[in-house]
C-alpha cells in the first residue's frame, strides 16, 4: 500500500500528469510567485488527495509568506483578497472567511494530524514552523510559569546592591521618574526569563552589565554566565560595550562579582556548536549549555527556528535575558520573536511584582484591573521593560526625533525634520545625489588608504557609511560600489591598500562570519598586503587575501547588514521608485546606525512611501504564550 509520505516524496505517473496542467495554469495565472511554492501546492494536494483550487493556492500561499518571513498563512488578511496578480495575469481569489476555514477544516491537516500542513485555528502553517512555534511557546510558558518566588530573594541585599550599582536611587524623590534601568535590573531577580528591550542610546548595555553585577552580589553561588548575539560583529560590539561599561564599576563592587561577568561574546552559531552540514547543533535538550545566565543581544535579528533551537538548548535554571531594539527590523528569515513578545505599549506590571518592587525603592505602573488576566495579549509581562530615555540622541537632536517620527509612521513631519536646518540631518534631492555620493568617495573613502597607521584607518573606516535598501539598482549595493571601485582603483587590483571587505559566507574553521567587516592593509614587518579584522581586545587579526572566504568590497552595504553595528556618519541612499523592501522598520534601522550625522539622499515621495508603510509579521507566537510572569 503506497503511503501518504512515500507519494510526496515519490510520485506516479500519473500523479505527475495531475500536476501538470495545475503548474500551467497556476504559471500562466499568477505572477511574483516562485515555481517551489508551486511544486509544494501540488505534491501535497497529491499526498492530502484532494484537488481543488482553494486548497492548491492555499498551501502556495503558506509557502510564498514564508519566504517574506511569516511563519504562518494568517487566513483573516487574506481572505477575499486577489493575490499574485499583474497587468497580464489574474492571480487568484482566496474565498470569504468563514467559507475557506470550512473548507479546510474538512481537511485530516489538523495540530493532531500527521499532515505536512498545519490549520491552526485561522493559521496554515507548514509543519515544520508550527512545530517550531509550538516548541518555543512552550519553553516560554514553562519559565514564565515557573518565575522565581519574590520571597527567595534577599530584600535588603538586593536594595543595598541596587544603590552601590545605581547610586541616583538614593537621591530619587517620590515623584521622580521612574528609573527603567534600575527596574529592569531588579526585575530580573525575580525572573527566569527576561526582555529588555530599548532604541539606540538607551543604555541597554549600561543596564545589563549592572543586572548581571546584581545578580552575581545576591547570589549564593557563582555563576557562569555567558553572552552571545546573531553575527560576530554584534557579538563584538557587545563584549566591547560590557567591557566598557565593566571598567565603570572597578572598586565600586566585589571583585569576584565583577570578574563573574565575562569580556567576550561569541555569535549563537558557536554558542551552540556547529556541526557542519547540518542543521542541528551539538547542544541540545541531550546536551545542554552549561550556564547559569544567558544574555543574548539584538535579539531582532534572531529568527524562529535559531530563537527554538536556542531554547532547546538551555536547562531549566537558566536564567535568560534578551537584549534588542523591538522596532528594528525583525529577522531575515521567518518569525519576529522580539517584536511578538514585546507588548507596546507596555500594560504594567502585576501588583504583587510592584509591591515586590516598592520593597526595593522601585515603583513601577501596574496594569488596570479591569484586564482579564486570561487573556494573553493583556496580561501583565513582568518579564518585559521597555528603556525610554536615550542618552545618544538628546532632546534636541534631529537624530532622535526623526527616529520617533519614522517608526510612529507619520511620514510628512519626519521629511520636514529632515529637511530642517538641525545639525545632525541634512536632505539630498535626487538631482544632487551623484554629485554628493561623489564628494562623500573623496572625503571620507579615499583618505583611508593614506592613514598613518592600520588603527587610524579602521578608524576612518567607520567614521562613514553608504547604506542601501537594496542590493540591486542605479542606487543599489552594487551599483554604487562598483561606482566607487572604478574611482578609488582604476587598475583594477583584486586587493589593494585601505580597501574595505565583507565576508559573505560564514567559516568556521577559520573564525571568519557573514557580515564581519575587514581591511586591506601592509604587513608592518613584510610590507604584504593582509586582510585585517579587528578582535575584541582592541587588536588586529591578519589572514593572507588566499585563505578568504568569500567576500566583497564594502563602500556600500545594505541596511540589513549593518544590524549590530554603528558608525559616526551615515548616508542613506534611496531607491529611485519606492520598492516593497522599503519600510518605516528599515528606514528607522538604517537612520539609527548613525551616532553624529544623518545624510539622506532622494525623492521626497519615496521617503514618505517608505515611512507610511510597516512590516507586520503573522505568527501565532503571541497567542500560544500566557503572557503572565507568574505574579
Amino acid at each position: 500500500m503506497t503511503t501518504h509520505s512515500q507519494t510526496a516524496a515519490g510520485q506516479s505517473p500519473g500523479q505527475q500528469e495531475t500536476n501538470k496542467p495545475r503548474l500551467h495554469t497556476a504559471r500562466q495565472n499568477l505572477a511574483n510567485i516562485n515555481d517551489i511554492d508551486l511544486h509544494l501546492a501540488a505534491q501535497l494536494c497529491d499526498w492530502l488527495n484532494t484537488h481543488t483550487d482553494d486548497l492548491f493556492h492555499s498551501i502556495a500561499g503558506a509557502s510564498h509568506t514564508l519566504q517574506q518571513g511569516h511563519s504562518c498563512l494568517y487566513l483573516p488578511a487574506w481572505a477575499g483578497r486577489t493575490e499574485w496578480h499583474s497587468d497580464d495575469k489574474p492571480g487568484y481569489t482566496f474565498p470569504p472567511l468563514e467559507d475557506w476555514l470550512a473548507q479546510l477544516s474538512q481537511l485530516p491537516i489538523g495540530p493532531e494530524d500527521n499532515a505536512p500542513i498545519v490549520l491552526d485555528g485561522d493559521r496554515l502553517y507548514l509543519r515544520r514552523y508550527w512545530q517550531f512555534e509550538q516548541e518555543l511557546a512552550s519553553q516560554l510558558r514553562q519559565r514564565l510559569q515557573s518565575d522565581a518566588s519574590d520571597t527567595t530573594v534577599d530584600t535588603k541585599a538586593a536594595k543595598a546592591a541596587l544603590h552601590t550599582l545605581f547610586p541616583a536611587l538614593a537621591k530619587q524623590n517620590a515623584t521622580a521618574e521612574p528609573d527603567w534601568q534600575a527596574i529592569a535590573a531588579a526585575n530580573a531577580l525575580f525572573n527566569g526569563f527576561n526582555i529588555i528591550a530599548g532604541g539606540p542610546g538607551t543604555g541597554k548595555t549600561y543596564t545589563v552589565t549592572r543586572l548581571l553585577a546584581l545578580l552575581a552580589m545576591t547570589s549564593p553561588h557563582d555563576l557562569k554566565i555567558r553572552m552571545a548575539a546573531p553575527t560576530g560583529k554584534a557579538a563584538q560590539r557587545l563584549a566591547e560595550s560590557i567591557r566598557d561599561a565593566k571598567s565603570d564599576l572597578a572598586g565600586r563592587i566585589d571583585l569576584l562579582a565583577l570578574n563573574s561577568i565575562p569580556d567576550e561574546a561569541t555569535t549563537l552559531h558557536r554558542l551552540l556548536g556547529v556541526i557542519p552540514n547540518r542543521l542541528d547543533f551539538r547542544h541540545n535538550e541531550r546536551n545542554p549549555l552549561d550556564c547559569d545566565v544567558l544574555l543574548v543581544d539584538e535579539v531582532s535579528m534572531v529568527d524562529l527556528p535559531m530563537m527554538t533551537r536556542l531554547f532547546r538548548a538551555l536547562p531549566e535554571h537558566t536564567k535568560v535575558i534578551l537584549l534588542g531594539d523591538a522596532d528594528q527590523l525583525p529577522s531575515v528569515a521567518a518569525g519576529s520573536v522580539l517584536a511578538d513578545l514585546a507588548q507596546r505599549p507596555h500594560p504594567g506590571y502585576s501588583l504583587k511584582r510592584a509591591k515586590t518592587l516598592k520593597t526595593l525603592g522601585l515603583t513601577v505602573p501596574t496594569q488596570s484591573t479591569k484586564l482579564e488576566p486570561k487573556n494573553s495579549q493583556l496580561a501583565a509581562p513582568n518579564f518585559l521593560t521597555f528603556l525610554l530615555h536615550s542618552r545618544r540622541f538628546g532632546q534636541h537632536s534631529g537624530i532622535g526625533r526623526l527616529a520617533t517620527q519614522v517608526i510612529n509612521g507619520e511620514a510628512d513631519a519626519s521629511l520636514a525634520t529632515l529637511q530642517s536646518d538641525a545639525e545632525d540631518l541634512a536632505w539630498i534631492p535626487t538631482d544632487k545625489a551623484q554629485q554628493q555620493i561623489s564628494h562623500w568617495v573623496d572625503h571620507w573613502y579615499r583618505p583611508i588608504a593614506s592613514a598613518a597607521s592600520k588603527a587610524d584607518a579602521f578608524n576612518a573606516l567607520f567614521q562613514f557609511r553608504l547604506l542601501c535598501p537594496a542590493r540591486v539598482g542605479p542606487m543599489g549595493v552594487e551599483a554604487l560600489n562598483e561606482r566607487i571601485l572604478k574611482t578609488l582603483n582604476p587598475t583594477r587590483a583584486p586587493f589593494f591598500k585601505g580597501q574595505p571587505i565583507m565576508i559573505t559566507e560564514n567559516h568556521y574553521g577559520i573564525g571568519l562570519y557573514n557580515g564581519d567587516i575587514g581591511l586591506i592593509w601592509p604587513d608592518d614587518t613584510s610590507g604584504h598586503l593582509m586582510a585585517w579584522f579587528q578582535t575584541g581586545n582592541n587588536d588586529y587579526r591578519p589572514l593572507a587575501p588566499g585563505r578568504l572566504p568569500r567576500f566583497e568590497t564594502v563602500y556600500a552595504m545594505t541596511i540589513h547588514k549593518t544590524q549590530g553595528s554603528e558608525f559616526e556618519r551615515v548616508a542613506m541612499v534611496l531607491p529611485e521608485q519606492a520598492m516593497g523592501l522599503l519600510s518605516r522598520e528599515l528606514i528607522y534601522t538604517g537612520l539609527t546606525r548613525a551616532k553624529q550625522g544623518l545624510f539622506v539622499a532622494g525623492g521626497e515621495g519615496v521617503w514618505c512611501e517608505g515611512v507610511a508603510k510597516r512590516v507586520e509579521r503573522f505568527s501565532g507566537l503571541r497567542d500560544n504564550i500566557e503572557l503572565n510572569a507568574g505574579g
